[in-house]
């Protein structure tokens, strides 16, 4: 299928030309692609994410950009973004069911306007359900395995994953291994009071206030087994140094921040980083963060 056919199939679903990378990730950083697409409810996520694997071309299910870095070249494909794909469409005093664009201060916002409790250790993190549930992200040692019932995806089958076929695991769900597009995530609840709620969100947003600031992906690294990455990289000497327009945290040693305007900087620190502590300490850490396109792998 040609770009012609496939923008003429998808006409009604709203979509942007070359869009920015850089502008659509808390990295900031990132070249333009061919198109994204704006599906509004799961049939148009459905109908988008069959015309793109039937295009022959590449494609990325992007959310908040929150846990990405995005090559500077220009990307030869095409992004469904979730952006849209927003609505909390089910409650009963025991379940949220969320559309998988919907962001984590959208749903506190409801949770606290309708008194449940459950998902305030997610308060502060910029990112979307659906994009959380990929990673099986979280904070302060709870995550989103511990909290969800069951997600709805596609992958050419509509499907519906209870927890148990998730595969959920550390900073990883079953979801990362396919090529699918979450639709909606069910999540587990409790009741309780407005003020409960506030006070809840309160404590885990003033947790979080001391994390570096500037533009990054939070931790780049995930935690080896009964350690922290952020030490290992502390204890490498590696607090402060730069690369081009990246830097290593001086708060947090596991953040990377984007001082610059150049992704492949980054991308080059976080390969110092990896090779230094592999080299000085025997561990190999494994990325957190996903990257969208080719880069020049200069310390691979």
């Amino acid at each position: 299928m040609d770009r012609k056919e496939l923008f003429s199939k998808l006409g009604d679903i709203e979509r942007t030309d070359g869009f920015d990378l850089s502008k659509n990730t808390t990295y900031g950083l990132g070249g333009k692609c061919i198109a994204a697409f704006f599906p509004k409810t799961e049939e148009e996520a459905i109908r988008t994410f069959d015309a793109l694997k039937c295009s022959g071309k590449k494609f990325f299910v992007l959310g908040n950009g929150s846990n990405i870095l995005a090559s500077d070249k220009f990307y030869d494909g095409y992004i469904i973004s979730t952006n849209w794909l927003k609505g909390i469409f089910k409650t009963d005093g025991k379940f949220i069911s969320c559309l998988s664009g919907t962001t984590v201060g959208e749903l506190l916002n409801y949770c606290k306007s309708a008194g449940l409790t459950g998902l305030e250790f997610l308060a502060g993190i910029p990112a979307s359900i659906g994009g959380l549930t990929c990673m099986n992200g979280g904070a302060g040692g709870k995550f989103m395995s511990d909290i969800i019932e069951s997600v709805a995806l596609y992958d050419g089958k509509l499907r519906n994953f209870s927890k148990n076929l998730c595969g959920f695991g550390y900073k990883h769900s079953t979801m990362r291994d396919i090529n699918s597009v979450i639709l909606s995530v069910m999540l587990k609840v409790e009741r309780t009071s407005r003020e409960d709620v506030e006070e809840k969100i309160a404590f885990y947003l003033n947790k979080r206030a001391g994390q570096p600031k500037g533009k990054s992906c939070g931790c780049v690294f995930k935690n080896p087994e009964g350690i922290s990455a952020g030490k290992l990289i502390e204890e490498c000497g590696l607090k402060g140094v730069n690369l081009g327009g990246a830097s290593v945290s001086e708060i947090h040693a596991n953040f990377i921040i984007n001082c610059g305007n150049s992704a492949l900087d980054v991308y080059n620190l976080i390969k110092l980083v990896k090779e230094n502590v592999r080299i000085k300490k025997g561990i190999l850490l494994d990325e957190e963060v996903v990257y969208i396109g080719d880069f020049n792998d200069t310390f691979g």
